[in-house]
């Protein structure tokens, strides 16, 4: 006896990393957290907390992309008119065509970091640049 289950899990392979509106073909990965430092409140004698205290949000995240010139990423910022020292920039992440309800953006980021790690082997270079973000939304697209 055999069941037949349909299964719908998303890989790296269909899906699509934006920055601004231009797709970013040279991103090889993408990781971020959503950060909360919301603190609890007890009341007197409470073993569990009674309410939230609210907090401060910021994402943060490293972009992986494929090394294709020392100041890729940068002047490619640039050319868009998103100069990460002034102007902030959005991430968008797609996941499939058709899964428009599980696209994320991540509003408001800046470059804050750089690194690259070259092994000898055929691998292709990555450069990895960490990130820094206001805000984590869906994107419902123009529904």
């Amino acid at each position: 006896m055999s069941q037949f289950f349909n299964y719908s899990y998303f890989s790296g392979a269909n899906t699509t990393v934006y920055i601004g509106n231009s797709a970013l073909i040279e991103c090889a990965g993408i990781s971020f957290s959503y950060q909360n430092s919301r603190q609890p409140v007890y009341g007197y004698a409470s073993d569990k907390f009674d309410v939230m205290l609210p907090g401060r949000i910021i994402i943060q995240g490293n972009l992986l992309v494929n090394y294709v010139d020392k100041q890729y990423l940068l002047n490619l910022l640039n050319e868009r008119g998103l100069n990460n020292s002034t102007r902030s920039f959005d991430i968008k992440i797609e996941f499939g065509e058709k899964a428009i309800e599980n696209n994320i953006v991540i509003k408001d980021c800046y470059i804050i970091s750089r690194g690259q790690t070259v092994q000898v082997s055929d691998q292709a270079i990555l450069e990895e640049f960490g990130f820094l973000g206001r805000e984590l939304e869906n994107d419902l697209g123009n529904q």
